[in-house]
């Protein structure tokens, strides 16, 4: 730019020193052809004949000095189109200066946002496996009171969680049993102690103190499966799982002994005739 620019002002000095001699030549050519008038009626021959080619000859030189007057101004517009150009290009060139710093700034603090949630992850990670460590153990301590409280009969000793909560019942005798080999009513406790397990857990982490400190427990047919022994049991554990801290427990059932032993209960009533069902207080 510094050199077109000087290029520039050298073209412009030439031009304004080209236009004075024109306009020198000019006032020469006028005064030399008043000069010319005034010789013609006392010169002759060839000193006439010299003074007209002189005259030419400075007439041609006029002329060469306008062309290269013309030509310079020519050069010296394709040299001011092209410092435009130039400037446009530096303009674009800081504007994507600009742009490249602002994405730099951009990738430092994405790649400390990435740095922070590696961390974080790994940190969940870490504490994910302590907790369940932590969950395991406690729940399969809750599980395995819940079953001694639950089942009275004794034909197992105690049930293990995997880290996977996977759940196996070990035989007297030391012998792993898988749940699905079950009879219908021990998969019926099993259920009913690991669902109170995992709701004894939770009362540990609400605070256990709080009628409130638990969300409602529903139970689907507790009964179904249980003989009457278990049923006594069940009414018992219903009475446990509310002292801990389940606030409301809401039992589907048509057991009697369930249905009496009800703080409120609500009969599902169905018309014959439109096939509408009801509920109604009792």
């Amino acid at each position: 730019m510094d050199n077109i620019k000087h290029k520039i002002s050298e073209l412009e000095a030439s031009i304004r020193n080209l236009a004075e001699k024109v306009g020198f030549f000019d006032r020469e050519i006028l005064e030399r052809n008043e000069r010319v008038k005034q010789l013609e009626g006392k010169l002759q021959g060839s000193r006439f004949e010299d003074l007209q080619s002189k005259r030419t000859q400075l007439e041609e030189y006029q002329a060469n000095l306008t062309e290269k007057t013309r030509q310079t101004t020519a050069a010296k517009d394709a040299l001011l189109k092209e410092v435009g150009m130039v400037e446009n290009s530096l303009k674009r060139r800081n504007e994507l200066k600009e742009e490249l710093k602002a994405l730099e700034n951009r990738k430092q603090y994405l790649e400390a946002v990435y740095s922070n949630a590696e961390e974080l992850e790994s940190m969940y990670m870490r504490v994910r496996a302590d907790m369940r460590t932590r969950n395991i153990g406690a729940l399969s301590t809750l599980l395995n009171e819940m079953f001694n409280f639950m089942y009275t009969n004794n034909a197992y000793s105690h049930i293990e969680l995997d880290p996977e909560y996977n759940l196996t019942v070990y035989r007297k005798d030391g012998t792993p049993l898988e749940p699905k080999l079950l009879s219908g009513g021990e998969r019926a406790i099993f259920n009913l102690v690991l669902r109170c397990a995992i709701y004894r857990l939770l009362a540990l982490g609400f605070g256990g103190d709080r009628a409130d400190g638990l969300p409602p427990m529903i139970l689907d047919e507790p009964t179904v499966f249980l003989d009457r022994g278990h049923i006594n049991q069940l009414l018992k554990l219903i009475d446990m799982m509310r002292g801990i801290g389940v606030g409301q427990i809401i039992v589907v059932s048509h057991d009697e002994s369930l249905i009496d032993s009800a703080d409120h209960i609500f009969q599902v009533e169905k018309d014959p005739i439109t096939n509408m069902s009801s509920i109604v207080k009792l």
